[in-house]
């Protein structure tokens, strides 16, 4: 099994053609999973996979996670992610474990927004949609 470490850097950072870049930061000591940006190059779809089984392995030694999700754009396989993730999360918090979503869209990006909304409905733990304009993300330096 390849862990994230070993496909990418610690702090992923995928390009496309426009140089859109997306970026996951995985804070484990911290509880903490950071994805934002781009997500749109078939090539996270492996990335995605590892990252879903690494945060399983995590929720299985430790109390909980949270999760900031700041998506500019993303694709189906990022949408096939979210749904695992939110099942894997759904099964952590009936176990009695910590679990939280903050999704962050920017101001002028309703689907994204209403995406979040939709997501929201799908999950048995907190799951916060808010503007970015609104919301600081947490920094763990």
């Amino acid at each position: 099994m390849n862990t994230l470490a070993q496909l990418t850097p610690a702090n992923i950072s995928s390009t496309t053609d426009n140089q859109k870049l997306l970026s996951i930061n995985f804070l484990e000591k911290k509880n903490f999973l950071s994805i934002k940006g781009w997500s749109v190059t078939p090539e996270l779809q492996i990335v995605y996979s590892v990252l879903l089984e690494e945060i399983q392995e995590h929720l299985a030694t430790r109390e909980g996670i949270t999760i900031n999700l700041g998506y500019e754009v993303f694709n189906t396989w990022t949408t096939q992610f979210l749904f695992k993730a939110i099942k894997t999360l759904n099964t952590a918090a009936a176990q009695g474990k910590h679990v939280a979503i903050n999704w962050v869209t920017k101001e002028n990006n309703i689907e994204l927004y209403e995406m979040g909304m939709d997501l929201q409905g799908l999950c048995d733990f907190d799951f916060r949609v808010s503007l970015e304009h609104h919301t600081i993300f947490p920094s763990f330096n």
